[in-house]
């Protein structure tokens, strides 16, 4: 039976050879992208003094403090940055409008308008 050529059936010549890459200027072998290298710089310890006390966090915990810290004090970004972050992790409940408003709010709404007429 003959090599028959069609889908997915390349001739022989095109096939790529064995031993031989098929994209020969590709990435390297022990080459890393950029989330590899992002994850081994975050997880490298650094020596911080907390309290008096010296101790050894990741730089990733360091970068955690801070935001907290910088959210605690008032400053916008870190806040903006932590609340995000918890929103995206779901540990941050989104408030519906029922719950903003109170029990009575059409009493309260009904007396305003009431008011608002006679004025």
């Amino acid at each position: 039976m003959a090599y028959e050529i069609g889908y997915k059936r390349p001739p022989k010549e095109g096939q790529f050879k064995k031993g031989k890459s098929g994209n020969p200027k590709g990435r390297p072998k022990g080459s890393q992208n950029f989330l590899t290298v992002l994850e081994k710089e975050l997880a490298q310890t650094i020596v911080v003094t907390e309290n008096g006390k010296k101790k050894t966090i990741t730089r990733l915990q360091a970068m955690v403090k801070r935001i907290v810290a910088g959210a605690l004090q008032g400053e916008q970004r870190p806040l903006l940055t932590l609340v995000e972050v918890l929103r995206r992790t779901g540990k941050l409940e989104e408030a519906s409008p029922d719950n903003l408003l109170p029990d009575d709010y059409e009493a309260i709404l009904a007396s305003y308008v009431a008011k608002q007429k006679l004025d």
